[in-house]
């Protein structure tokens, strides 16, 4: 069988590489608007404290008393990163040694030459004055400008960087999912070619990774136990069929078929056996249908009270050929939602294996007891019992008892108990001091 190779992520960790250098440019660009608007708002309050401290209240703010101010203020040398423009209603330029590009009326982004062919950019704060000149105050903010010219090299670094730290980061993160995840893979090869006691190991798991191996273990373990279970089933079913058979195709050789009464008895027997196969595959038909939900009838509200006195009419005589005795208790009345065929097969099935698995002389009884969520029927005999370590297995397919005759199909407790999941009620086997006690438990009709 050829190899197969590792289990691999894939695409999956370049995709989540370069979402993750998309996020962290995504992350820097806004960084930089926000440290922009930052500036933007501190130069504007440059701006106004500047204005603040030219145009006076209840002081004269024309052109004249403006130029005197500003050159005021550049003898005091309080002017710095400021440029002042001062234009006379006329429109010529009074104050200012640099250029700027037209300026709508506030504040507003300003490009301008200081003497030089580069133009810089910066903040601007436009207002008029009393007699129709124009005042114009520049702040420049080199930190501004730097962060500008670099703000498409830096992006571009720090997707560079985010990229390369993004699929480092996914490599790692996708090479040890795929590690894990190659357990699983190995695990389900294995199973597949047969190996049904290979599980996941789960040393150095942790987090989700440890409850999948688990879970998946589990459903494995579960797995070999049905396998297992259908093993053992179809052993079973040959064995019970091939002695019929064997006897079947012995009774029917030629020269075991005679005419007259001989004959008719070879026949008798022949027929016998064919019945015997064919109620082993009745009842195999019947554990199929109950296990799979699948009734013909419907649920209908039933006495419990009336089918348990038929039955034990009829089971009456069967139970007394076998040599024993079956006591009918006082019936309080019980009504359960329930299949009215399902539920006498279950009595039937129960009150036979008394019949087949005690000796002669055992005593068995069927009692009904009602509390106000459950009905309870008790069927009892005090044979030799099941053992306590045996109760589990032999509600099983073809599971026997230790001292069970080997008679009948095997079948009659599994499909007792395939009944009572069919009637989300409870089947219990309990130790009768001596024999052995069954609890059937009916939730009640509401």
């Amino acid at each position: 069988m050829p190899v197969k190779p590792r289990a691999s992520i894939g695409r999956l960790a370049v995709q989540f590489g370069l979402a993750f250098a998309l996020a962290m440019g995504v992350a820097g660009g806004i960084a930089f608007l926000a440290a922009r608007d930052q500036l933007m708002e501190e130069a504007d309050d440059a701006l106004a404290h500047e204005s603040s401290k030219l145009i006076l209240s209840g002081e004269p703010n024309d052109s004249a008393s403006m130029a005197q101010r500003i050159l005021e203020r550049r003898d005091n040398k309080i002017i710095s990163s400021r440029g002042h423009l001062l234009y006379a209603p006329d429109g010529r330029l009074l104050i200012g040694g640099f250029d700027v590009k037209p300026l709508p009326d506030g504040y507003a982004e300003a490009f301008y030459r200081d003497g030089t062919r580069k133009w810089h950019r910066g903040r601007a704060l436009t207002q008029h004055l009393s007699d129709g000149g124009r005042l114009i105050i520049v702040e420049h903010s080199e930190v501004g400008e730097n962060m500008r010219e670099m703000l498409v090299p830096g992006i571009l670094a720090l997707v560079i960087a985010a990229s390369i730290t993004g699929l480092a980061a996914a490599w790692a993160f996708t090479t040890q999912i795929a590690q894990r995840l190659d357990r699983t893979v190995k695990a389900a090869d294995a199973i597949a070619q047969g190996d049904l006691s290979h599980r996941i190991p789960t040393t150095g798991l942790d987090g989700i990774f440890a409850t999948q191996a688990s879970s998946l273990n589990h459903m494995l373990d579960r797995m070999e136990q049905m396998v297992r279970s259908q093993r053992q089933f179809a052993s079973h079913l040959a064995h019970d069929l091939r002695t019929p058979l064997t006897r079947l195709r012995g009774l029917l050789h030629p020269d075991q078929i005679h005419e007259g009464a001989a004959g008719h008895e070879v026949l008798d027997k022949a027929e016998r056996e064919c019945r015997s196969i064919i109620a082993i595959f009745d009842a195999l038909l019947r554990l199929s249908e109950i296990e799979a939900g699948r009734r013909p009838t419907a649920m209908t509200p039933l006495a419990l009270d009336e089918i348990i006195t038929d039955v034990a009419e009829t089971m009456e005589p069967v139970i007394a050929d076998a040599g024993s005795q079956l006591a009918l208790s006082a019936m309080p009345s019980a009504t359960v939602l329930a299949d009215a065929g399902l539920v006498q097969q279950l009595l039937v099935n129960l009150l036979d294996n008394v019949a087949l698995h005690t000796p002669a002389g055992t005593r068995a009884s069927l009692a009904l007891a009602v509390t106000q969520d459950e009905a309870t029927i008790t069927v009892a005999d005090n044979g030799p019992g099941i053992a306590l370590g045996e109760r589990d297995r032999v509600v099983r397919p073809y599971e026997r008892g230790q001292g069970a005759r080997r008679q009948g199909s095997g079948l009659g407790l599994a499909i007792a108990q395939a009944i009572m999941r069919f009637h989300n009620g409870a089947l219990e086997l309990v130790d009768n001091r001596p024999g052995l006690t069954v609890r059937l438990r009916f939730p009640i009709a509401g």
